[in-house]
């Protein structure tokens, strides 16, 4: 069976709306770190078990893979612009972002629609991404619905697409 063309899988997989989701961490110099991911879901409940991928070319990925644990935030409608900072190289993503941090200093959005702090529990390799696996140490609901990416655009839970 021949591989799929690049753009065809891409266009394929842009039929999928997924949950839209910040992924954040400290490093061990103290500097805030975080990439969008769309690439999320749960994995396990015994244990609670998430997952999130991280491209293997992203600014971030070296301190993702020496960090001992990370934060996921849900994204809503109002923070889909962070978002798309988030999926930029070289943004300042963390300037007038809102964030609150926890007892060790990770970032999380308050407002969030669902914040997970995690523990790293395994890392898999997966192409040009690596799959992190969190165990789940901490988890928060939030009030706001999360916003979908579909078909290259933000989408509000009971829109329809155009």
């Amino acid at each position: 069976m021949e591989e799929v063309e690049r753009a065809v899988f891409r266009s394929a997989l842009a039929s999928f709306p997924s949950g839209v989701t910040i992924v954040t961490t400290r490093g061990a110099t103290g500097t805030l770190h975080g990439f969008t991911a769309s690439s999320f879901a749960s994995l396990s409940l015994d244990p609670p078990l998430v997952l999130v991928c991280l491209d293997r070319r992203a600014d971030c990925f070296p301190v993702f893979m020496a960090a001992e644990r990370f934060v996921v935030n849900v994204v809503t409608p109002a923070q889909a612009e962070l978002a798309m900072k988030f999926a930029t190289k070289g943004a300042d993503k963390f300037a007038h972002a809102g964030f609150e941090f926890d007892e060790e200093r990770h970032p999380s959005l308050p407002d969030a629609a669902a914040v997970l702090h995690c523990e790293l529990h395994q890392v898999v390799p997966g192409g040009d991404h690596v799959i992190l696996i969190g165990r789940v140490r901490e988890a928060r609901t939030g009030g706001g619905e999360p916003v979908m990416w579909y078909r290259g655009g933000f989408l509000r839970l009971g829109e329809r697409a155009a």
